[in-house]
């Protein structure tokens, strides 16, 4: 055991940390915005953290994925992807949805970057012929509060809300989402653990969707093996 090499990420809250023996290190830098670390594993493949929190790996990781993509209508033609630089939502949506449109706006484009270096299988997307995907490397908030485009669907794909990602689960974000989200538009977004982060994040956003007049708000909980307390959830809910 002494000879192998671990990954942790270590969880305040909980005084928990959860390990990935890794094989080694490919990529480590600092972005505007956040630390960035690439390992190589055996079981996972290669592995993404962002300021010491698990991201994504390329095998063994869709927990999150298909349970955001569970949450989209079959009927929507127009989604919003905030953070996301990864592009493993967008990927699975393309192979999962004939829509017309996905845009991605992503504050940090060493994320994108780096992620098309180290996981490129998720920027071949499927059904490209009748899709656009664009890529847009923005505030979040910004790109909202400036843009006219109406969706269906909005997915916030961020990483917990500290530092740069904190506006995204403040109440004058939420009234941006709202106002561009289409009539009976569905907004999903990763709300933590339901362990952890029910006083603290989720109950908060839920009350933040009731006062704005969101309808069929609901909080799904599923398995996240690598993510601190082994269970995740995301908000979702519907523009009335």
């Amino acid at each position: 055991m002494d000879n192998k090499k671990i990954y942790y990420e270590y969880d305040f809250s909980t005084e928990s940390a959860v390990g990935i023996e890794y094989e080694k290190y490919l990529h480590q830098s600092q972005s505007k915005y956040q630390k960035i670390d690439i390992i190589k594993t055996k079981y996972y493949g290669n592995a993404m953290y962002l300021d010491g929190c698990f991201m994504l790996s390329e095998k063994n990781q869709d927990y999150y994925h298909e349970e955001c993509i569970k949450l989209i209508p079959k009927n929507v033609k127009k989604i919003l992807i905030i953070g996301g630089g990864d592009c493993a939502i967008a990927k699975l949506i393309s192979k999962s949805f004939s829509v017309e449109l996905i845009d991605i706006v992503e504050i940090d484009k060493k994320v994108v970057d780096i992620s098309k270096r180290y996981f490129p299988k998720n920027f071949n997307f499927k059904n490209k012929e009748n899709m656009k995907v664009n890529i847009i490397i923005e505030d979040g908030y910004a790109y909202l509060k400036a843009s006219d485009k109406k969706y269906d669907c909005i997915i916030i794909d961020s990483t917990d809300p500290i530092n740069q990602a904190k506006i995204l689960v403040t109440r004058k974000f939420l009234k941006e989402c709202y106002k561009s989200l289409t009539k009976m538009g569905v907004i999903i977004q990763q709300s933590g653990s339901p362990l952890k982060d029910i006083k603290t994040i989720i109950e908060p956003l839920r009350k933040k969707y009731k006062d704005l007049g969101f309808i069929n708000e609901c909080v799904i909980n599923f398995s996240m093996p690598l993510y601190p307390t082994g269970t995740w959830s995301f908000i979702s809910a519907k523009r009335a």
